[in-house]
């Protein structure tokens, strides 16, 4: 015997209107944010931002604002023993450790329809205030912003998308190695050998899955400067 508590799946935290080709997961997003070590100590950026779910998952994060605070109802709504002001308390206890976020959160894109889109969860997730989003190619931008810089993303992982992955990989290397300094770069991937092209050494490479789809979570650490440089300060 079992009891549904929840109704509809808690990853679906009711924000998300649109979407784009191969999503990705909300609670997966918030897995990797987290996994990645970021808690809000930074400006964040999503360059390939799709749909903007990493960039929503993030500004919650951030801001400690509660997940499935969108969600219109829970099946234990429906329950016989229902508290409504039990849930009243909890919901307003919750929203009073909501905190300021002092950094930006940037995201980019360079397919209009998914800044569109981006820009409609966003609104849906009330972050317009915390997040910026912009129609740009990353491997035609660099860093726009002083201190240090946090990147989670979710690149196209070429078994939904029709892209040449060597170059693409390549690119993405070179973009963050002249673009990008005093950024640490995180994204996913399934595709291990295209790692090999980004001419880079990852500092971290963590297993995770994408539904079925085995994974890596790696860290690219861009250091202002050399790495010597950047030990001897050590």
């Amino acid at each position: 015997v079992s009891i549904d508590s929840s109704g509809e799946s808690l990853h679906r935290r009711g924000y998300k209107l649109a979407t784009n080709i191969a999503p990705i997961n909300e609670v997966l997003a918030a897995g990797l944010i987290i996994l990645s070590g970021w808690k809000g100590q930074s400006d964040f950026m999503d360059p390939m931002c799709g749909s903007g779910t990493i960039l929503i998952e993030a500004a919650m994060i951030a801001c400690n604002i509660p997940p499935n605070l969108m969600r219109k109802e829970f099946a234990f709504e429906r329950w016989t023993d229902w508290d409504q002001d039990l849930f009243d308390t909890i919901e307003e206890s919750l929203l009073k450790k909501v905190r300021d976020f002092p950094y930006k959160i940037i995201g980019y894109d360079k397919a209009p329809s998914a800044i569109r889109k981006a820009k409609e969860n966003i609104r849906n997730a009330e972050l317009s205030d915390f997040i910026e989003v912009t129609h740009e190619d990353f491997f035609k931008t660099s860093k726009s912003t002083e201190g240090p810089l946090h990147m989670v993303f979710n690149p196209p992982y070429g078994e939904r998308l029709d892209i040449d992955m060597q170059s693409f990989y390549s690119q993405l290397g070179t973009t963050l190695k002249h673009g990008y300094p005093g950024t640490n770069a995180w994204f996913i991937t399934s595709n291990l050998e295209g790692l090999k092209h980004v001419g880079l050494r990852p500092s971290r490479k963590i297993k995770v899955y994408n539904a079925k789809l085995e994974s890596r979570l790696v860290c690219y650490e861009m250091y202002e400067g050399s790495r010597k440089a950047k030990k001897q300060e050590n």
